[in-house]
């Protein structure tokens, strides 16, 4: 008597397991995504807590927080000039920080207000909406093209 021994996969075993291939593809994706935009959520916190700190050693020097321009950006220099983000930020003789940071997005941006130099708050916006330290703000802020929803602000604010 002989036997036929088939070897192969049917047709529904190969959907089964390309089925299961594509659910397992699109959980993958789909955390790698939200681990993306909670990175760069943190570089942004990071990045504002560079500035504050930088900002702390400017307040050593002359007592005073550098004013903010209308577009908030940090006046740095007596003369009113701009330390620009993803410039150095420098009062002319000692520089605070080489590199201050920007947000990388391009529609969005850091802005700093201070308008009487006593205190200071720094602004970005987060992309993850389950972040615990997105608030809202009125007025609204705006970073760049983008409503602001996460702040900082100097240790001796009001």
């Amino acid at each position: 008597m002989k036997t036929n021994i088939h070897q192969g996969f049917t047709l529904v075993e190969l959907l089964v397991v390309i089925a299961i291939l594509a659910i397992l593809t699109t959980l993958g994706i789909t955390n790698f995504q939200s681990a993306k935009v909670k990175a760069r959520d943190l570089s942004r916190k990071s990045d504002l807590q560079t500035i504050a700190k930088s900002l702390e050693a400017y307040i050593n020097d002359h007592r005073t927080y550098p004013l903010s321009d209308e577009s908030g950006k940090i006046k740095c220099r007596s003369d009113g000039s701009i330390c620009d983000w993803g410039e150095i930020f420098t009062d002319g003789t000692t520089t605070y920080v080489t590199v201050l940071p920007q947000d990388k997005n391009s529609a969005s941006a850091y802005r700093y207000l201070s308008s009487s130099g006593a205190n200071y708050s720094l602004y970005a916006t987060l992309e993850n909406p389950q972040d615990p330290a997105i608030t809202t703000f009125s007025p609204e802020v705006y970073c760049g093209s983008n409503l602001c929803n996460y702040k900082i602000t100097s240790s001796n604010i009001q």
